[in-house]
């Protein structure tokens, strides 16, 4: 891991389960090679947390995530962001899709069975909202999500 600018929701981390840990949640915008400030203006905004979703794929789910709304918001967050940090931010997504990680799935081959603690936990978030007023660039070397940087958004 290394470092990337992303989103910390004022919501508490939810339990640990067996295979399953959380992590701090977040919303990651830019993965970065290494940590650069950046300065942008870009206006606070609300966000709403939607259904959960496995990632990478249902089929080989890594992490425990929400989808996050609005998605232009977000989109115009990370192009500004990219933008800003020419030659550092690295890309392993083609697609954008703005989410709350909230667990790190470290079984081999989970099933359904597997994970529908940790699911149903994370779906106490669906329908939460907060305001986004800044970004972090975040260290996430030890998994812990920790900020480094911090951006206040204004108009």
């Amino acid at each position: 891991m290394g470092y990337v600018y992303g989103i910390l929701p004022p919501l508490p981390p939810l339990r640990p389960l067996e295979g399953i840990s959380p992590v701090k949640p977040h919303i990651t915008l830019v993965k970065v090679s290494r940590p650069v400030k950046v300065e942008l203006r870009y206006r606070p905004f609300v966000a709403t947390v939607g259904p959960v979703i496995l990632l990478p794929s249902e089929a080989r789910p890594r992490y425990i995530a929400l989808r996050v709304e609005p998605y232009g918001e977000f989109a115009a967050l990370r192009t500004l962001l990219a933008a800003a940090l020419p030659g550092v931010v690295e890309e392993r997504h083609a697609e954008f899709k703005p989410h709350l990680t909230v667990y790190a799935v470290r079984l081999k081959r989970p099933t359904s069975e597997d994970l529908r603690d940790a699911v149903e936990n994370a779906r106490s978030y669906v329908g939460t909202s907060f305001e986004v007023r800044a970004i972090h660039l975040l260290d996430t070397t030890e998994g812990s999500y920790m900020p480094v940087f911090t951006v206040h958004l204004h108009e």
